[in-house]
């Protein structure tokens, strides 16, 4: 997000965090739709994307090839750069990690070719002696903030229907990759990181999918989309005037008054507990001119602005990681604008954390438990699928979730596939306080079950505050057996002491 054209604007001023508050509504209130926006009627597509063209990037010694997809999601093509590492064996009998490496605002795909990314992975490569890896490097829009959209606005200047980078890239472009260039295809071998929006988009892919990404590293990221609310989130809209040719993008994730569980839904700060699995690293400056910065350069006060109020963000995002007890390295570097030169200095700071995590990984399910929040009607993470019945949008939390069971907060039905850890066949005693019912693992070891979670509630979630679900439902779910004669020997090892 190369936020130097926004110097002077009104925009500055509100992500600094100056303008007068808006009234938030009322916790009660029914949230109305976003009055500027017309919201997405249809689903998005879950077709696979295809391949139109691709083609070797000229000045690239051959290791960048520049592909075109035809996306379902997007409804139409979609650029990605690839970088192969020296010596790539096409054949197959070598297989690599991928980095997934995000632009920023007003940027595209080639972005970070532009700015050096082959010579950045050579010298760090070389230096550090590290393996060789693929970097993909997605086009994300000029503001599209790596999110399905809310909507489009009603003016006409946002397509419609809206876009959908988030099921490009996680639903169509990461299975591409893995199915069309010798790649490692688990979590293990798969890295994300990115610049400023760029930055947004790694941290709210890895929490959204800790399963999917086993490091992230955000520098200069926007991680923290709802701070101040609601000044930040409104300001945060109005600076995407400067980048959309004069008029703010107000549809990403609908009106932050009437839809801050929306916003939430993605926003890493306030996902910070999903991300306890990732090799963490945020970088950021503090927007004082620094070694990189021409102090003669009039844009300097601009991107110092914009850098000042990213600090403000990732304090507020270190935060909540350690609110949660999420392990995070940090290079708070002090003086530094937003700009390219601290950006490529991240990245290359950032490789080597990346390989040590494809080398040793943290611990994650089913060795440990997990916690989870989201605001999705139904997801999926580490194997496990819940689907929510209620009438209105707001989060389920999700604690402690291990074969033995696990704490939810909601409201409504919730419906639960488990991981496959169980014994398939077996029958084991699934109890909801003084509740209990007998199931059955399926041929695929997984059990299916409900948990009663009270009334659905009636009006959209508004409250994030600590003790704002206090007076929801509070379940806890235990899950014991095998019962079935003679499984208890065959199943101990299904049985994993959580």
């Amino acid at each position: 997000m190369s936020l130097r054209a926004l110097l002077g604007t009104a925009g500055i001023a509100i992500l600094a965090g100056i303008g007068a508050p808006t009234a938030a509504p009322a916790q009660n209130a029914v949230a109305p739709p976003s009055p500027v926006c017309r919201p997405r009627t249809t689903p998005v597509s879950q077709a696979p994307a295809t391949l139109i063209k691709q083609a070797t990037v000229p000045q690239s010694n051959g290791r960048v090839i520049d592909i075109t997809l035809a996306s379902p999601a997007m409804r139409g093509p979609e650029h990605v750069d690839v970088l192969l590492p020296p010596g790539f064996d096409a054949g197959g009998r070598t297989r690599y990690p991928v980095l997934y490496l995000l632009h920023g605002a007003s940027g595209a795909y080639h972005d970070w070719f532009d700015h050096g990314v082959e010579k950045i992975v050579d010298e760090a490569t070389q230096s550090r002696h590290l393996p060789p890896f693929l970097v993909v490097m997605p086009d994300g829009g000029t503001w599209g903030f790596y999110s399905d959209w809310y909507g489009s606005d009603l003016d006409g200047h946002t397509p419609y229907p809206p876009p959908a980078w988030a099921t490009f890239h996680l639903n169509e472009l990461v299975p591409w990759i893995d199915s069309h260039f010798p790649t490692f295809t688990d979590r293990q071998h798969r890295a994300i990181a990115g610049l400023s929006m760029g930055g947004f988009g790694t941290m709210s892919y890895a929490a959204r999918h800790p399963d999917l990404f086993v490091a992230a590293g955000s520098f200069s990221g926007a991680v923290d989309t709802d701070i101040d609310y609601p000044v930040g989130s409104q300001g945060l809209t109005l600076a995407s005037s400067a980048f959309t040719g004069g008029l703010p993008n107000q549809c990403v994730w609908g009106d932050p008054l009437t839809q801050d569980v929306r916003w939430r839904t993605t926003d890493p700060t306030y996902l910070a507990p999903n991300l306890a699995t990732e090799s963490l690293y945020v970088a950021t400056g503090n927007g004082s001119p620094g070694p990189y910065d021409n102090p003669s350069d009039p844009a300097i006060y601009g991107a110092g602005a914009v850098e000042q109020s990213i600090a403000s963000m990732n304090q507020a995002f270190v935060a909540a990681l350690d609110a949660a007890g999420v392990a995070h390295s940090d290079e708070f570097y002090g003086n530094g604008t937003h700009a390219w030169p601290y950006w490529e200095r991240d990245l290359g700071h950032f490789l080597p954390r990346m390989t040590a995590a494809f080398g040793s990984p943290p611990a994650a399910p089913p060795l440990v438990p997990f916690t989870y929040r989201s605001a999705e009607t139904s997801f999926s993470v580490w194997g496990w699928t819940f689907t929510a019945g209620r009438a209105v949008t707001e989060f389920t939390y999700l604690s402690d979730v291990r074969p033995s069971g696990f704490q939810v907060v909601g409201s409504g039905t919730l419906r639960a596939v488990s991981a496959p850890v169980y014994l398939p066949g077996a029958a084991y005693i699934v109890s909801q306080g003084a509740a209990h019912r007998t199931v059955s693992a399926g041929a695929d070891g997984r059990l299916a079950f409900a948990v009663g979670l009270g009334p659905s509630h009636q009006v959209q979630q508004t409250s994030f505050d600590r003790g704002a679900t206090d007076s929801w439902v509070h379940a806890t779910v235990t899950i014991r057996g095998p019962l079935r004669a003679g499984a208890q020997a065959g199943g101990a090892a299904h049985r994993l002491a959580w």
